[in-house]
């Protein structure tokens, strides 16, 4: 566990020397945030795994949608977003800190891996929640996940136009509830971005589509189900979203992608009929008429198209619509945004690991539509939230514990506390004898696990003290922690519930005091 201590004391000296002279954002332009314990008052933790099994993409790139500057760092106070086994810590510039308890300062990226569907990813700070929990999960294209089809095939080209009219259908698996279709015209020429026609001999025709009554949903739907800034009618507006369909159109000629067609085509899905449809308070059904919106990767903003009512084909739903372009297209009921806070309260004195499950409560159906995992801090914990209808419902695990909170109304502000955890407190305290310099750490992300288990536990590194309710002395453990690009794993034996490591003092010497 040395090398862990040691990447945290150059994260967490206090500045010395020629660091003292200096203001923060010339430290930041230096790339010397390591010396500043400020730079580590707000941190976010992403981690992207498969939606499927959990396990790290090869390749795994994060970029910026737009330059920040040195607003946003990665843990070594540099402008690279390096992903180290699907893991990176983020920190915010101090300069760039929120300036009042209301104020949220907000990032985007994009995650993208060789073989699965780009994701935007959203990191977001307020006063009350500097350190925070981002999980992204990337859906696999040629994986079976519960709830997902994946369908990719081939047509002709003759002189840049569809050679024979070609319809691709998806959803026809034992996994997937509900199915639909994708018709593209003979004589349909395809183009790019700029508008140019794409020449080549064949068109690879990609679609995924994902069961609207599905967690994998949650997971990967953009921006998530509710409180979405959206484009209508040539303005922005705000408003909640409760999924009926998802469905990403991807087509390509050659390495180029189509984002364009000359002729539209005609995209039929299919409606689960046992979803719950908040704007008429009863299940879906033939007549309801849902709000098609189409997303922009680029801006993360869905845009309206027009409203599709359902109609019915024996005993199944659909929606049918044209389009001439292509990207990723969900029918959704459209509600009014309310927000508020849930209180959560920690009776204990240390950070403990929660996920958060919200649901909205029809007469005949329960439907996840947002998943928080955090760890929340000793005392009272703000969580900002969004509702759908007039039901929610809120689970909340940890430590072990269940706790269900029924019947909450939108915009309503319930006060919940936790239960103590049964097991002991075990604290690791940190001791470093470095002559005249004082160290310390404001907060940073650490993930551990008993040694043999395959999940790890999410925990937070304050004051240089590590406090766990998940951890039982007499138990050897694996210290997971990212610095710069780089993941560090280690394995500690605890013998006591109040576990003193004592570093090394030749260690001051090797990183220079």
């Amino acid at each position: 566990m040395k090398r862990i201590i040691l990447l945290m004391m150059m994260m967490a000296v206090v500045i010395i020397h020629t660091a003292c002279e200096k203001n923060p954002n010339e430290i930041a332009d230096n790339f010397k945030l390591g010396l500043d314990v400020n730079f580590l008052e707000y941190t976010a933790q992403v981690e992207i795994q498969d939606l499927e099994d959990g396990s790290y993409p090869e390749n795994i790139k994060l970029t910026p949608v737009t330059d920040y500057g040195t607003a946003i760092l990665n843990s070594a106070g540099e402008r690279n977003f390096k992903v180290s086994k699907g893991s990176i810590t983020l920190i915010l510039n101090p300069m760039d800190r929120p300036q009042s308890a209301n104020e949220v300062k907000t990032f985007d990226f994009i995650a993208s891996a060789p073989g699965y569907q780009s994701s935007k990813v959203k990191v977001s700070f307020t006063e009350n929640n500097k350190t925070v929990q981002i999980p992204v999960s990337l859906l696999n294209k040629t994986k079976e996940s519960d709830g997902v089809s994946s369908v990719s095939e081939k047509a002709d080209l003759s002189e840049s136009e569809l050679k024979e009219s070609k319809v691709v259908n998806f959803g026809n698996k034992s996994n997937k509830q509900t199915n639909g279709s994708v018709e593209v015209k003979a004589g349909t020429k395809f183009l790019n971005t700029s508008g140019k026609v794409l020449s080549g001999s064949s068109i690879s025709m990609e679609v995924i589509d994902v069961d609207a009554n599905t967690t994998n949903l949650v997971k990967i739907f953009p921006g998530g189900f509710t409180d979405q800034t959206v484009s209508k009618n040539g303005t922005t507006e705000r408003t909640s979203f409760l999924p009926m369909s998802y469905t990403s159109i991807n087509m390509y000629v050659g390495d180029e992608e189509v984002k364009d067609f000359s002729e539209s085509i005609n995209v039929k899905m299919e409606i689960d009929k046992n979803l719950y449809n908040p704007k008429t308070a009863t299940k879906v059904k033939a007549g309801d008429q849902l709000a098609l919106y189409s997303y922009e990767l680029e801006n993360g903003m869905w845009v309206y198209e027009k409203e599709v009512t359902i109609t019915g084909i024996g005993n199944q739903l659909y929606a049918n619509f044209e389009t001439d372009h292509l990207t990723d297209y969900s029918l959704v009921a459209e509600l009014p945004v309310c927000s508020d806070i849930f209180e959560i309260n920690n009776p204990t004195d240390s950070n403990i690991q929660a996920k958060i499950e919200l649901e909205i409560a029809g007469s005949t159906e329960t439907r996840i539509y947002k998943i928080i995992e955090q760890n929340l801090a000793p005392g009272v914990n703000q969580i900002p939230y969004n509702g759908v209808g007039e039901n929610i419902s809120l689970k909340l695990y940890t430590s072990g514990n269940v706790i269900t909170v029924d019947n909450i109304s939108c915009g309503e502000s319930p006060a919940i506390e936790m239960p103590t955890p049964d097991s002991e407190l075990l604290t690791i305290t940190i001791n470093i004898p470095c002559e005249d310099v004082t160290l310390n750490i404001a907060s940073y992300p650490i993930k551990y696990r008993k040694l043999g288990d395959t999940t790890w536990i999410n925990g937070i590194i304050k004051d240089l003290v590590l406090k766990s309710y998940e951890m039982e002395a007499g138990n050897t453990y694996e210290f997971q922690i990212e610095f710069d690009g780089q993941i560090y794993t280690y394995e500690e034996f605890i013998n006591s519930n109040d576990y003193q490591f004592n570093v090394d003092s030749e260690l001051c010497s090797e990183i220079n005091f």
